[in-house]
C-alpha cells in the first residue's frame, strides 16, 4: 500500500480491528526520516512507535493508517524528480496527509475520523484540520507550541556559550543564509551546524509556522497527549497550546514517565512498548465525537 503525491510514493500500512469499528485514525509522522512503522533506519533507531500505537488502537476498535516520510531507508520512491521537488517544502506534508486521509476513509468508511500527529506531524494535523472540516477530532502527540528552531534551542546544552552559538547559527538560518563555517559543529551547534543547505531551508520553512496559533484555528475538539519525561518537546508546550484554544474543546492528557516516543525510559530508548495509556486516552476521548 502506498500514498502517492507529487512525484513520490510513500509506503503505508492500514491496521484494522477485528470487531466493531469505533472509528479511524490517521497517524501523521513527526520529523526526521521515518518509515511507516515509526522507525528511523538512517539513525539506526527502531522504536516502532507508529506500528505499536496502531496495534494498540486496533485492539480498542480503531482502524488506522500510517505512512513513511521521504528519506534514506524509509522506502519512499521518487517517480517524477521534477514534481518531487515540492516535498522540500513543509506545506507539502499537508497535501500528503490529505491524500492519506482520503485513502483511510475509502478503506474503512468509519463512523468518526481522527487525525493524530506526532511532534512535527501535529503541526501538519492542525493545518489539515482547518481545511478538512469533516475531521471529527485532532490529536497532538507531543505537539510543539513554537517554531522548530525554538524547539531545537530547548534541546541545546543550557550553558551561555552553547546557547549563544546556537542563537547566532539560528539567526543565519532564519535569514536564509548559510551558517558560517566558524559556527558549524561547535558547542551548541552540534546538530544544526552539521546539516546541509537543503536541511536549513526546510527547517526555516517549518519554523515559520506558529503551531499554537494554528491549533487555535482548528474548530474540532483537540486532545493533547504529552509525556512528562519528554526532553524533545517538553510538557509546557501542551499547556501553551491549550491556553491559546480559549473556548474550543481541549483536553490535555499528561502522563508521567513517558518520553518523546511514548516509551517508559530514557529519552531515546527504542526498546519496549508504547505506553498503553496513550491508546486508552485516544480511545476514550475519540468516542465522544461524530
Amino acid at each position: 500500500m502506498n500514498v502517492a503525491f507529487a512525484g513520490m510514493t510513500f509506503p503505508a500500512a492500514l491496521t484494522l480491528p477485528e470487531g466493531e469499528l469505533a472509528g479511524a485514525v490517521l497517524l501523521v509522522p513527526g520529523s526526521l526520516f521515518s518509515n511507516a512503522d515509526g522507525d528511523y533506519p538512517s539513525w539506526n533507531f527502531y522504536p516502532r512507535v507508529y506500528a505499536q500505537l496502531a496495534e494498540q488502537l486496533a485492539r480498542r476498535g480503531w482502524a488506522s493508517l500510517r505512512y513513511a516520510k521521504p528519506g534514506p531507508g524509509t522506502g519512499t520512491e521518487v517517480i517524477d524528480a521534477a514534481a518531487a521537488v515540492s516535498h522540500r517544502r513543509f506545506r507539502t506534508r499537508v497535501d500528503v496527509a490529505r491524500v492519506a486521509l482520503a485513502m483511510l476513509r475509502e478503506a474503512t468508511h468509519p463512523p468518526r475520523v481522527l487525525v493524530a500527529g506526532h511532534s512535527e506531524g501535529a503541526v501538519v494535523a492542525f493545518l489539515l484540520a482547518q481545511e478538512e472540516r469533516a475531521i471529527d477530532g485532532v490529536v497532538g502527540l507531543a505537539a510543539p507550541s513554537t517554531g522548530l528552531l525554538s524547539i531545537m534551542r530547548e534541546q541545546v546544552e543550557p550553558a551561555p556559550e552553547a546557547l549563544a552559538n546556537f542563537d547566532a547559527a539560528m539567526d543565519h538560518v532564519r535569514r536564509g543564509e548559510a551558517i558560517p563555517a566558524a559556527l558549524c559543529g561547535i558547542r551548541g551547534t552540534e546538530l544544526l551546524g552539521t546539516m546541509n543547505a537543503a536541511a536549513w531551508d526546510y527547517i526555516r520553512d517549518v519554523d515559520a509556522v506558529d503551531p499554537a496559533a494554528e491549533a487555535a484555528k482548528c474548530a474540532q475538539p483537540l486532545l493533547l497527549v504529552q509525556g512528562e519525561a519528554d526532553t524533545s518537546v517538553r510538557p509546557h508546550h501542551a499547556q501553551a497550546i491549550a491556553a491559546r484554544r480559549e473556548a474550543a474543546s481541549t483536553t490535555v492528557a499528561l502522563f508521567d514517565g513517558i518520553q518523546h516516543f511514548f516509551k517508559r525510559g530514557d529519552s531515546f530508548m527504542a526498546e519496549g512498548d508504547v505506553d498503553p495509556r496513550v491508546a486508552d486516552a485516544i480511545d476514550r476521548w475519540g468516542r465522544q465525537w461524530t
